[in-house]
Parts: C-alpha cells; sequence; structure tokens
C-alpha cells in the first residue's frame, strides 16, 4: 500500500519537469535553491510532490496573467535566486549606487527586456524592434558610464543578463519542446538580437 502511495504521489525530475513544462535542468535548479519543494531517495533521486508541483503550477499561472515582461522578470528573479552573483565586480559596483540611479537602470532594463519579448511575439517587426533595442541599449549605456561602471562591467553585467534572457526566452516562450526547427531559428534570431545590444550598449561609452 506504501509503495502505492508514493508511486502515485511522488514524480520523477522528468515527470515534472513535463507536468511544468520547462527543461529538466531548470527543475533542478529550482529545487537546488529551495524554490521548488523535493526530496532525495536513498538512491540520490529526485521526487516531487504532486501536490508541491500543483501549488506551483498555481503560482505559475497567477504569474502569467501579468504581461509577458513582467512573467520573464519573475522568471529571471527566480534564476537569480538560484545563481545570486553577488561576488561578481559588476554586481558590487551597481550595489554602490544611489537608490535614484538603481531605479534608472532597472527602468530601462525593462524597456530592454520589453523589446526582446516584442521581438519574439512579433515577427513582422524585428527589425524595426532591433533599431528601438540599439537605440534604447546606447541610451543605457551613456547611464552606465554616467555612474561610473566601466565598460569591462557593463559588458559582464549585459552578458550574465543575456544568459538569463536566452534561457528565461527558452523556459517561457518555449516551454519544454525541444527539436523544433522554428524554435531553433526564434532562438538563434534572439541571441543575435542580445549581441546587437550588448555592442550598441559599448558604443556608448567613449
Amino acid at each position: 500500500m506504501l509503495t502505492q502511495t508514493v508511486s502515485r504521489d511522488w514524480l520523477s525530475i522528468h515527470d515534472a519537469s513535463r507536468l511544468l513544462g520547462v527543461h529538466i535542468g531548470t527543475v533542478r535548479e529550482w529545487a537546488d535553491a529551495g524554490v521548488l519543494p523535493s526530496y532525495r531517495t536513498p538512491g540520490g533521486h529526485r521526487r516531487f510532490s504532486a501536490s508541491d508541483l500543483a501549488t506551483f503550477l498555481r503560482q505559475r499561472k497567477t504569474q502569467s496573467e501579468h504581461s509577458p515582461v513582467q512573467q520573464m522578470i519573475g522568471a529571471m528573479r527566480e534564476e537569480i535566486h538560484a545563481h545570486p552573483p553577488a561576488r561578481a565586480s559588476w554586481f558590487q559596483s551597481g550595489i554602490a549606487l544611489n537608490d535614484a540611479h538603481r531605479q534608472q537602470q532597472r527602468a530601462i532594463g525593462q524597456r530592454l527586456l520589453a523589446c526582446v519579448v516584442a521581438f519574439v511575439e512579433d515577427a513582422h517587426a524585428r527589425e524595426t524592434l532591433l533599431d528601438e533595442g540599439r537605440r534604447i541599449a546606447r541610451e543605457y549605456g551613456a547611464l552606465l558610464a554616467t555612474n561610473g561602471m566601466s565598460a569591462g562591467n557593463a559588458a559582464r553585467a549585459t552578458i550574465y543578463f543575456r544568459g538569463l534572457i536566452l534561457k528565461t526566452v527558452l523556459d517561457v516562450h518555449l516551454g519544454a519542446r525541444t527539436g523544433d526547427e522554428e524554435d531553433a531559428r526564434l532562438f538563434q534570431r534572439v541571441s543575435a538580437f542580445l549581441d546587437e545590444i550588448l555592442l550598441a550598449l559599448l558604443d556608448a561609452y567613449p
């Protein structure tokens, strides 16, 4: 009876991945960060409670009722919580800023993220959105330079968030699907878009 109950109520990491619609690596990171409760069997395998997964899905559904930008911001915060960049030199530079400067940078960062979301969702406007993204990135770079962040640290911060954005696009917009040629092309386009953002941001430095 106990074996039947455990089998019915506890799921493997593969089953949890399919149920949540994200990659196995993401489930593992959430579990490591304590975002998603789990336990390990004596053999070292992760198991996830069906009720915990249902609760997590309800929370994610509530998040998805917000704008796509807010959904991506929420997903990125989960990633930052799982892998905090506290020791990074660029992160320490950001901590030294006053609240007003941090708020300015956050506002422009969210505009850039909105541009990425629009780029993903509107295939017909990608050239226009790329131009807009470059413009915002140059504005962002000028602000970072004014706030005293070096070009090197600006590049490091952008590369860090580039990785987060790509992973979030994969999870939020593509889910657990793999092998879809159109999805792969979209991922490559977003990657190229973010490369252009980095170059435009660095162009703003003297």
